[in-house]
């Protein structure tokens, strides 16, 4: 059932004028109302769940939509989740990458203030 709307006057460049007229006819957008309908829904609704959090935009092309639609299919994993693991797993690498030098760099500061003189003026 249809809800009732309500008209919004609104301005636009001529630059994003024709970028709304670009996206007419995709994701079953007849018009340039049911193109800013579908993107006012789409920011609203992907909105984070907390303040300090923040999403992001993947593109994905033909052949991932494809490959997450078979993980949808077979196991129900959605898009989402499977962003949110992949990106768990990738931060997981990069500080299991980071560790060695992060280690090395504690034990020069280390042994940097282990050779320092130390001078009584300096020590309670």
């Amino acid at each position: 059932m249809n809800q009732p709307t309500s008209a919004v006057s609104l301005r636009i460049t001529e630059e994003d004028l024709a970028l709304l007229d670009a996206r007419i006819g995709i994701d079953g957008a007849r018009n340039r109302s049911d193109v800013v309908r579908l993107a006012i829904q789409e920011f609203l609704h992907n909105q984070p769940k907390l303040a300090d959090m923040r999403s992001i935009r993947i593109p994905l092309g033909r052949a991932d939509q494809q490959r997450l639609g078979q993980l949808y299919e077979l196991g129900g994993i959605t898009p989402e989740h499977a962003a949110q693991e992949g990106l768990k797993l990738y931060i997981k690498r990069a500080v299991a990458e980071m560790a060695p030098i992060d280690n090395t760099l504690e034990e020069a500061v280390e042994a940097s203030r282990a050779s320092t003189i130390r001078r009584s003026e300096y020590q309670e």
